[in-house]
């Protein structure tokens, strides 16, 4: 489950590729040109073991070139008070019901799965399943020595800081919150069941995506995530596609500058005919891959 296993940073088939061939053996960066500006994305995985990530040489240049850097959510300015105040308003049911009851005839299956993964599922009995999938997934993660603090994120906001850039964001700790919140019962329930059958084995579970993501694969990260997506299209549809087109329209509002930017998001949201640069393509540009 390399997607839900790669999008927790914020709880501490080849696809057609648009213009540019694939650059073997570091991450993805894509450049676009604007009326007077660029903009770089740069594909990134949330959570990682210390020192596997590093600016490689096309970064340095894109970090230098750029101005301000774009994050997921700005979480420089995340207070901490607010996280919690978001997760508890969230993570919660409304109408009281606790976890098993929420799993309804799933709840069998997710107790068995939790005990083979070594994780007491009890603790989070009055959470929403997909608080809980996040929550096993962070827990399984920490035993293998993965941490938000050595992501790509961090360091680059780190580094961002130190030297004076700005750092944006293109949602808010609620907006990424909501899109998991605002999921179907059902889709809730397999968002943990699947949570959980990772959890059990998360180094084999995170180990091709972590290959891929290495060495700028593009083709295998698109046949990770329609793999991982194929049959549950109203969760990919919530997670990547709805999040993608507004973050699209976003960077087209950029590109209308007068400064470079470089854009860190998921990489799986760099890849496929419904990521960022096929999107920006779409719209009339032509992203670089550099």
């Amino acid at each position: 489950m390399p997607r839900i296993l790669a999008m927790v940073a914020w709880l501490c088939c080849a696809l057609a590729l648009p213009a540019g061939p694939a650059r073997a053996g570091e991450p993805a960066l894509w450049q676009v040109h604007g009326t007077r500006n660029s903009v770089y994305l740069f594909g990134s995985v949330h959570l990682l073991k210390p020192g596997e990530f590093r600016f490689h040489e096309a970064l340095e240049r894109a970090y230098a070139d750029a101005e301000a850097i774009y994050l997921e959510i700005d979480m420089d300015d995340l207070d901490p008070l607010e996280l919690a105040s978001a997760t508890a308003a969230r993570a919660v049911d409304p109408e009281g019901r606790g976890l098993d009851e929420l799993m309804g005839p799933d709840a069998a299956t997710a107790r068995e799965r939790a005990a083979a993964a070594g994780i007491d599922l009890g603790l989070l009995g009055q959470m929403e399943p997909w608080f809980a999938g996040l929550a096993v997934v962070t827990i399984a993660l920490a035993r293998e020595g993965y941490t938000a603090a050595d992501g790509v994120e961090q360091r680059v906001q780190e580094r961002a800081v130190t030297d004076g850039k700005e750092i944006l964001g293109f949602e808010t700790i609620d907006d990424q919150l909501a899109a998991l919140d605002g999921l179907e019962l059902p889709l809730q329930r397999e968002f943990l069941l699947k949570s959980l059958e990772d959890a059990s084995q998360p180094a084999e579970a995170l180990g091709k995506f972590l290959d891929a993501w290495r060495e700028g694969d593009d083709g295998a990260l698109a046949r990770e995530l329609a793999d991982e997506f194929d049959a549950a299209p109203a969760l990919y549809r919530s997670l990547m596609i709805d999040r993608n087109r507004r973050w699209a329209a976003q960077i087209e509002d950029l590109l209308d500058d007068g400064q470079d930017y470089l854009v860190v998001v998921g990489t799986l949201h760099l890849v496929g005919p419904d990521g960022l640069p096929a999107m920006l393509e779409a719209r009339g540009y032509k992203p670089v891959r550099r």
